[in-house]
């Protein structure tokens, strides 16, 4: 390709983000388009979504072409609409053949559009355009662009589409641009055939928070955060044109801070500006109403706020000029602003006077609570001990219910309004407590400064050590919180010190710490009444800490009671999330499934979106037990915009180690990589990130038969997540970490480890790891040499998950079962255990297991169905056929061929470095070679 745009590699040299892939259609059409095929494509998308800069990248492209497109081109206009032929003159006059005689022979257009045109010269002017297409499509392609169609006149856009029906065989691409909340502007039988299936249409989707990064780095040197990223997307709607107006105006500086809002562009409030100078006053009320009431604007809260006699026709107005639009569903009304960034530029041209009296009118409107608190707030600049304390108030009532979003938004208002200074750092401290609690972490973060300068206190402390937790700072978080215990008085101030305590336990569940866990949460109960908050969050815990101490009967009985005494509320929440943990842990993983579902969702009930992206990364975990691999995939792409928007690292490891994993099994492995880093954590933290951490690692090493690698980031669990009479681990690994051993011939420590492991004490069977330590000694036990244990015992694994729906589980037991009687001889049992194996991976889609089940069977030499038979002659020499390979030998070819390693050949077919070596020798001999090269150049697999 020309020009300098390399749109195969569009992640660096496309220049416009997010549009490489329609790009790449719109090329795709015009390959086809060069062989003699018409086409017509339409580029859709809102204003400012990037149109017209796609196109003219397009035509750029055309124009540049080595073979020579011709280009014929129009952009509609408002004012020409107007006028009959104005876009049809345009293309005319546009075209490479035009001269003062004419157009091929044909007649030229007039030299200026004409007022009226009656149907019979709109026929001749569609001949004459038809004919000079023809004429020109002989000499090359022909590309005709318009922009902006819902902009053009009638009439030329008639005899457009009379001349797009009638093309055939020709070498002629239409490329058409269109808002589709213009294209009621469009004649209906225009508007039906370019929506109809004879033409392809392309949509510009708004732009995604990676993509506006992307844009952010390569057009400007910003270096966005996610939650920057994010705040730009919400703010834009991902509109590319408001994007780039407010990288390009703001401050750099912007883009390194949390920020609520942002201002509108220049453009935008030029806009806004030129409508309300000429619009009526009643419009402009109304916008300044719709301002003021902010997003969800009811009809009634408008026309009470704006005080206009007939709201509705200044709607219809604002309508008109595309300020305001009035949605009406079953549940209600709501007037909202067309272009983003509009109602920031109606509010700050509201002098401050009209303002505040605009925010008293409102909070007498208003219906919900909050919103009502926060007009009379934004209506009273100074302090106001009144208002303060219903603030606080309001506060503590929904803290009762666990929404801390609303807490956290009531106390930095009360603080702001506070007159005495320690009230107001009182307050100020508890709106941050509030934020980590709701898990806005990158808001919270935005305070530290002001919370490090405030005088030393249990509060102060607490809540640094509260912030420091979920930020996965371990020693940190350790320090504050004893620093916090130590100065608190119990006695004196019950409900703080039991907020302290109630951190503890959330500091010790990311410890994964049994004991911790249960001490600080009894005393957190202890120290409140049921029902209240830290009552509340501390006993969602207690279960997994009793869980965690091998005590798996009181850890159920103590939810069930949990669930006795939640209300159906945010509080809710943190029981089913740890509820879900505990029974995800203990084999009944359906009802973790549906605890998980319950708890993930914040937006209708308030909540902490800390323990809801903690149920997503349990939930997406589930699904990839259960098999519904396509449902995990999803839940990770859905909770991990919320993840990095909040940046929450506590939790960053346990969403990623599951889509490490699951896109390892499915061989996609620059997106397998690219999560395996994202669950990376440094030395010092968590337990709960650490393991989740090095199982993405090892996972990832797993299913690239690397099990030198996997056994290396394995090793360090040993010490890390012992499972002992006293502690149960929650990180099913040993298993793995057995497989490896025996995979790299370290048995005497495999045979040392799972010994132990299966001497500790244990309450209660759970199926799952009876199955687990089964297969892994069955694996053990194979390498030792005896086979006929083996199978017991890989029998007996798969028993054990009988009547358990548990089909990855169940995949990797029939792998391991049938490569290790493969390797004992017994083929036809390996043949019909891997047959087993292959069709659960394939229904997963793990396609990386796929493969090596394949490469398994074809080793067995047996009859596969539709697979290869691994019997047939399939490698020639001069000529001639040579001996054919055994099943075995094939197998050791394709790996060597392909590169490996006696090493990695023997760990990937679960042999001896001896036996590949003496494989490799009779190869040798068969195919009359020498040496590996000689190997890779002339074996040709079957397929």
């Amino acid at each position: 390709m020309t020009g300098g745009l390399q749109h195969g590699d569009a992640g660096e040299a496309f220049p416009l983000a997010g549009r490489a892939d329609v790009f790449e259609e719109l090329l795709e059409v015009l390959r086809t388009v060069r062989k003699g095929n018409v086409s017509t494509v339409v580029l859709q998308g809102p204003s400012g979504s990037g149109k017209t800069a796609l196109l003219d990248l397009f035509l750029e492209h055309c124009r540049s072409s080595t073979r020579g497109i011709r280009v014929l081109s129009a952009t509609g206009d408002e004012w020409e609409a107007q006028l009959a032929l104005a876009g049809y003159s345009q293309l005319m006059l546009s075209s490479p053949l035009r001269s003062a005689k004419g157009f091929d022979g044909a007649p030229a257009p007039p030299s200026a559009p004409v007022a009226e045109l009656s149907p019979a010269q709109a026929v001749n002017y569609a001949a004459t355009l038809g004919t000079h297409l023809d004429g020109l499509q002989s000499r090359g392609s022909v590309v005709v662009a318009v922009d902006d169609a819902h902009r053009l006149d009638e009439q030329s856009l008639r005899i457009l589409v009379f001349v797009m029906r009638r093309l055939h065989e020709k070498r002629v691409m239409f490329v058409l641009t269109l808002d589709p909340d213009r294209a009621e502007n469009l004649p209906a039988g225009v508007l039906d055939f370019l929506t109809g299936h004879q033409v392809r249409s392309l949509v510009l989707d708004p732009l995604s928070p990676e993509d506006v990064r992307d844009l952010a780095r390569r057009r400007f040197g910003i270096d966005l955060s996610a939650t920057a990223a994010h705040g730009l997307v919400r703010h834009t709607g991902g509109i590319a044109q408001h994007v780039v107006e407010l990288l390009r105006e703001l401050p750099e500086e912007t883009w390194h801070s949390w920020f609520p809002d942002l201002p509108a562009s220049s453009r935008v409030r030029a806009r806004v500006r030129s409508v309300l100078a000429a619009a009526s006053p009643g419009l402009v009320r109304a916008a300044e109403a719709v301002a003021v009431l902010g997003p969800g604007a009811g009809l009634p809260e408008v026309a009470h706020v704006s005080g206009v006699g007939s709201v509705l026709d200044a709607l219809d107005e604002g309508h008109r000029t595309g300020l305001l639009r009035l949605t009406v569903d079953q549940a209600r009304s709501h007037v909202e602003y067309v272009e983003a960034g509009a109602a920031a530029a109606v509010y700050e041209q509201i002098v401050p006077s009209r303002r505040i009296e605009l925010h008293r009118m409102a909070a007498a409107v208003v219906q919900d609570e909050a919103d009502r608190l926060g007009h009379r707030v934004s209506a009273t600049p100074g302090a106001d001990e009144p208002l303060a304390a219903e603030l606080e108030d309001f506060a503590r009532r929904q803290a009762m219910v666990g929404a801390w979003q609303d807490v956290a938004t009531a106390l930095f208002s009360a603080s702001r309004l506070s007159a005495d200074r320690r009230t107001r750092n009182d307050r100020l401290l508890r709106a941050v407590d509030a934020l980590v609690g709701s898990g806005n972490i990158a808001q919270a973060d935005m305070w530290t400064a002001a919370v490090d300068a405030m005088p030393p206190s249990p509060l102060r402390s607490s809540v640094l050590g509260y912030l420091s937790t979920v930020s996965g700072q371990n020693r940190s978080a350790q320090a504050q919180l004893e620093m916090a215990w130590r100065t608190s008085n119990p006695r004196q101030d019950p409900a703080a010190a039991a907020q302290v305590a109630q951190r503890f336990v959330l500091h010790g569940v990311a410890s994964w710490d049994g004991p911790l866990i249960t001490r600080w949460a009894e005393t957190a109960m202890s120290l409140t009444e049921p029902r209240t908050p830290a009552h509340i969050e501390s006993e969602a815990i207690y279960g997994l800490g009793l869980f965690a101490q091998g005590r798996l009967g009181e850890a159920e009985r103590a939810y069930e009671r949990a669930f006795g005494r939640a209300a159906e509320n945010a509080q809710k929440q943190r029981v089913q999330m740890g509820a879900g943990w505990l029974a995800l842990r203990a084999d009944d993983v359906e009802t973790a499934l549906v605890n998980f579902e319950a708890a993930a969702p914040t937006e209708h009930r308030g909540g902490s979106l800390r323990i809801s992206l903690w149920a997503e990364a349990w939930l997406a975990r589930t699904q990839l037990v259960l098999g519904d691999w396509d449902a995990a995939a999803a839940t990770v792409s859905r909770a991990s915009v919320r993840l990095e928007t909040s940046q929450m690292p506590l939790i960053r490891p346990l969403l990623y180690w599951t889509a490490a994993e699951l896109w390892s099994m499915r061989g996609d492995w620059d997106r397998a990589r690219h999560y395996v880093s994202q669950a990376a954590v440094q030395p010092g933290t968590y337990r709960a990130m650490q393991v989740p951490a090095n199982l993405a690692r090892a996972r990832f090493h797993e299913a690239r038969a690397d099990y030198e690698s996997a056994l290396q980031v394995l090793e360090p669990l040993t010490d890390l997540d012992p499972w002992t009479d006293e502690r149960v681990s929650f990180w099913p690994w040993q298993d793995t970490y057995v497989n490896a051993l025996v995979m790299t011939d370290r048995l005497e420590r495999a045979e040392a480890f799972l010994t132990a492991f299966e001497g500790v004490r244990r309450e209660r069977d759970i199926p799952s790891d009876r199955a687990r330590m089964a297969w892994a000694r069955g694996r053990l036990v194979a390498a030792q040499g005896d086979p006929d244990a083996a199978r017991e015992h890989f029998e007996a694994a798969l028993g054990h998950l009988r009547g358990l729906h548990r089909p990855y589980l169940r995949a990797r037991i029939s792998f391991a079962y049938g490569q290790s009687m493969r390797r004992a001889g017994k083929r036809r049992l390996a043949s019909s255990v891997l047959r087993a194996a292959r069709d659960l991976y394939d229904a997963l889609g793990a396609a990386t297991y796929v493969e090596r089940c394949d490469r398994e069977l074809k080793a067995t030499g047996l009859d596969i169905g539709n697979l290869p038979d691994p019997s047939d002659p399939v490698l020639t020499a001069a000529g001639r056929t040579q001996v054919p390979l055994t099943a075995q030998e094939q197998a050791v070819a394709e790996l060597v061929s392909a590169g490996a390693t006696n090493k990695e050949t023997a760990r990937a077919l679960f042999l001896a470095e001896k036996t590949v070596q003496y494989h490799l020798t009779r190869i040798y001999g068969k195919l009359g070679i020498r040496s590996r090269s000689e190997l890779a150049a002339r074996y040709r697999p079957p397929d």
